[in-house]
């Protein structure tokens, strides 16, 4: 992502839609209360004349205008890339309990390749290496010999305690509610 441009249209506190004619007059009202010669803010003034020199051309303006849209762009995609942390864990559990399966089905050859785990979970490659990293980075699961990824013992202790915390919290709420509920409760947590 590029360097992030300062916002002229915030700075000189413009719809982008205005006109020529308003750029102008918001120009000279700010410029005349943040002058440094009245007392005014010396780096705000500066900001609002560097605003006022690219959006009065009408060139620099719609060069600004692309640079500025391309920007608010990438910035929305952030976003809502920040909005999967709830998904991502979830992912994550799975994966984490993806490859304790594989560990516990094949201890001889407990890798999985990140095409098979793409295809099996049905995930972008992008996530999956999000993942894959964060896994690493806590030892949670290591590269094999052959290229895959398997997981490890701490991984192993990761996923076993997760379980134990869940069937924990369904004992719980099932003492609470009665055997009925624990059968229910068991029954949807299998699910």
């Amino acid at each position: 992502m590029s360097n992030q441009i300062a916002n002229h249209y915030e700075t000189l506190q413009l719809n982008p839609n205005a006109t020529q004619e308003t750029v102008e007059k918001m120009f000279r009202f700010l410029a005349s209360q943040f002058h440094p010669d009245v007392g005014g803010d010396k780096d705000k003034f500066n900001a609002i004349v560097a605003a006022f020199e690219v959006l009065r051309d009408p060139q620099s303006r719609a060069t600004y205008d692309i640079q500025l849209k391309h920007e608010t762009g990438e910035n929305e995609r952030l976003v809502e890339h920040s909005k999967q942390a709830g998904p991502d864990a979830a992912i994550r559990h799975e994966l984490l309990c993806l490859f304790y399966a594989r560990r516990r089905q094949s201890g001889t050859t407990p890798a999985l390749g990140s095409v098979s785990i793409e295809k099996t979970l049905k995930i972008p490659q992008e996530v999956l290496d999000f993942h894959l990293w964060y896994f690493r980075e806590k030892g949670w699961v290591k590269r094999e010999e052959n290229g895959g990824f398997a997981i490890t013992a701490a991984g192993v202790d990761r996923i076993e305690e997760s379980e134990f915390q869940l069937t924990s919290n369904l004992r719980i709420e099932s003492t609470f509610a009665g055997p009925a509920a624990t059968q229910n409760a068991m029954t949807t947590a299998v699910a």
